[in-house]
């Protein structure tokens, strides 16, 4: 790890991605927010590392010269057209929408199809949705790089889940990869130069590997056999063949697909009295017995916004190396 200045991160982002031919500031300034929430929340295998990503995607698929728009609306449900943007840019456009028709409507989904690069973390998407007292369901699909349980050809993608759900003290935020390993996280793993857990990764003819080549030219294992799978299958049909996105390796082709499912409580229950339920339900998971090595037991979410809290009046930051001289050489 190294620590620097925080300006000096923002200067290099701005720099790297301008030198990649991309001009639209706000655009710039809605990946750098999103990657650098996420380094500094504690997942760096999402924040700065992901910068590379994209600058390798625009060189395939182009600079993005047009804003996303609407592609359909009916009401509740929407389709945003991402234009060929960076996935945070287009997905936070969507995001957006989703909370103003959550609040016309009491519920919305809003899929968000034709972007690339990365669409960053689903809990960044939550936490928005959380301080505008909403509850949140966020999924997307990615590269297909993760076999059937009994399988070892890649046929889905990583595909997280989340939740956001809003409380009077304590908003849990859940966001989990339905992978037994996060993509991001291995990568994280193996720039910081450490061995891959053995329960990661098969190579091309289905056996353990700790290489990280091999999820790509091999396959990424399901979180918890069938149970990962299952919810991961969905997770693709939902940001894909629901909204005219990708499905699987070679079904369907396509971009990668987000969707956002957004649920206004104030309309149901009303606000006060589901975020004082809400928070009555947390506290009695905190207060329950546990073992005497656990100096606190934790709601999902709880601890990435405790480090984000603690990082975000500072000036510094670490981050790993070689993002950092990724970031210079791409900026140079």
């Amino acid at each position: 790890m190294v620590t620097i200045p925080k300006s000096e991160i923002r200067d290099l982002c701005q720099r790297t991605f301008e030198n990649a031919g991309l001009s639209d500031g706000n655009a710039i300034e809605t990946i750098y927010n999103h990657l650098m929430y996420n380094e500094m929340s504690g997942k760096k295998s999402h924040g700065l590392l992901r910068i590379k990503w994209c600058i390798d995607a625009m060189k395939k698929k182009g600079v993005p010269d047009a804003k996303p728009s609407v592609a359909l609306d009916l009401g509740a449900l929407a389709i945003v057209d991402g234009q060929n943007n960076i996935g945070v840019v287009a997905a936070e456009h969507g995001a957006h929408i989703a909370i103003e028709k959550a609040k016309v409507h009491g519920i919305s989904f809003v899929g968000v199809r034709n972007h690339f690069g990365t669409t960053g973390t689903m809990n960044y998407y939550n936490r928005l949705f959380v301080e505008h007292g909403l509850i949140g369901i966020a999924g997307c699909n990615s590269q297909a790089l993760v076999c059937h349980p009994e399988g070892f050809d890649p046929v889905i993608g990583t595909n997280p889940i989340s939740f956001g759900i809003p409380s009077k003290k304590t908003p849990c935020v859940i966001d989990i990869t339905t992978a037994q390993w996060a993509y991001g996280k291995l990568l994280e793993l193996h720039k910081a130069g450490q061995d891959l857990p053995m329960d990661a990764i098969v190579d091309k003819d289905g056996k353990p590997s700790q290489d990280i080549r091999d999820a790509m030219n091999g396959a990424m294992l399901p979180m918890n056999g069938y149970k990962g799978f299952s919810v991961g299958l969905a997770i693709e049909i939902l940001s894909g063949a629901l909204i005219g996105a990708k499905s699987g390796h070679n079904a369907v082709s396509g971009s990668d697909g987000i969707f956002f499912i957004t649920i206004n409580p104030d309309m149901l229950v009303g606000q006060e009295q589901f975020e004082e339920h809400v928070e009555a339900l947390l506290q009695e998971v905190k207060a329950s017995r546990h073992n005497a090595n656990v100096s606190e037991i934790l709601i999902p979410g709880e601890r990435s916004e405790r480090v984000y809290n603690a990082t975000k009046s500072s000036k510094t930051i670490d981050i790993i190396d070689t993002a950092y001289q990724d970031l210079k050489d791409l900026a140079a």
